[in-house]
């Protein structure tokens, strides 16, 4: 098989691709999508239909968009579990996906004419034919903002409203370090197209689901001090999610780090197939890169935010969790 030949790519050559007239196109993004991941594919892809382009929007997972975003989703707005049969004549674009792997379990991407991908991650394994990848940003939906404006398509509220939430997700509400001048200028620019922030705040964090709440109540009551006292680390089993009638842990690693004098938290969930688990690491030292570690159990993330899956007990995980925090908060005198 002939290797395809990779670069990395500027926002004006991908604005390039996606004005070509008649180009057609799919977007995917990685297992378990969060705001940025759905908020970057949805965005994009209705940019593209707006300029007349035909987009099919892919994802493997079932149901693709989560429960909590399911609000993103205009009516007979639509994806599909699997690449269409004439992927040999399209584009496909990755957004926020930092392997191919995490997409499907395979490179079925490859059978597409072209490979777009668009990320931030710092670690992302460039494994487009095009890559556009921009480790300072904020989040994928501010870079593929960036190609929007390179394209010269006026942002209209439906394409903005998604990428509003890709930004304020991956940015802590604009609290992470992450946030720039920039991010709050591009922000600015999609309330003027017409995105209410208040409502949008209000769907995102104030419509909680009832196990997820459960479940952070498990999290903080079983949470053990580790790292000399400076990670808060918590384990959630089986048991945990039937307790709670659900599995949504979204933003409980988030919580965990808020607590008072910690400075990074570890959340391990137990998941399918048995003896695996998902684990989310989460820093607020900015010294400290938290996708390293996750990148030793073959994951990736963020600095600040990282997670990966192992086979590993919750005993030994959290034994090698605790020497992995406690040598990289030692090394910057992070003593809490």
């Amino acid at each position: 098989m002939t290797e395809r030949p990779r670069r990395d790519a500027t926002p004006a050559e991908i604005a390039e691709v996606i004005s070509r007239p008649g180009e057609r196109f799919v977007i995917t993004s990685h297992h378990n999508p969060d705001g940025d991941a759905i908020g970057s594919l949805l965005g994009l892809g209705r940019a593209l239909r707006a300029a007349g382009r035909d987009v099919v929007l892919a994802h493997a997972d079932d149901p693709p968009v989560p429960g909590d975003l399911q609000f993103l989703l205009a009516e007979g707005e639509e994806f599909v579990r699997d690449l269409p049969a004439d992927i040999g004549e399209r584009v496909l674009i990755a957004v926020d996906c930092a392997s191919e792997l995490r997409m499907w379990n395979t490179p079925v991407h490859e059978a597409a004419r072209v490979v777009i991908d668009i990320d931030h991650h710092q670690d992302n394994t460039r494994f487009g034919d095009l890559n556009l990848i921009e480790p300072l940003a904020s989040s994928t939906a501010e870079v593929v903002w960036g190609v929007l404006e390179q394209a010269g398509w006026p942002p209209t509220r439906e394409v903005a409203e998604p990428l509003y939430v890709g930004m304020i997700t991956d940015t802590g509400r604009f609290g992470y370090g992450n946030t720039s001048p920039r991010t709050h200028r591009i922000a600015a620019a999609m309330i003027e197209a017409g995105v209410d922030p208040a409502a949008t705040s209000r769907r995102l964090y104030e419509e909680q689901p009832l196990d997820r709440l459960l479940l952070m109540g498990r999290a903080l009551e079983s949470s053990r001090a580790l790292a000399g006292g400076r990670m808060l680390a918590a384990v959630l089993t089986g048991e945990d999610f039937d307790a709670a009638g659900g599995r949504d842990t979204e933003g409980i690693v988030e919580g965990m780090r808020g607590v008072r004098g910690m400075k990074a938290a570890a959340l391990v969930s137990e998941a399918g197939p048995e003896g695996m688990y998902r684990v989310s690491l989460r820093t607020a030292d900015p010294n400290v890169d938290v996708s390293a570690i996750a990148r030793e159990e073959g994951g990736g993330g963020h600095r600040a935010a990282a997670g990966f899956s192992t086979a590993r007990p919750p005993e030994d995980l959290l034994r090698w969790l605790d020497t992995q925090m406690s040598a990289r908060l030692d090394a910057n005198g992070a003593d809490g």
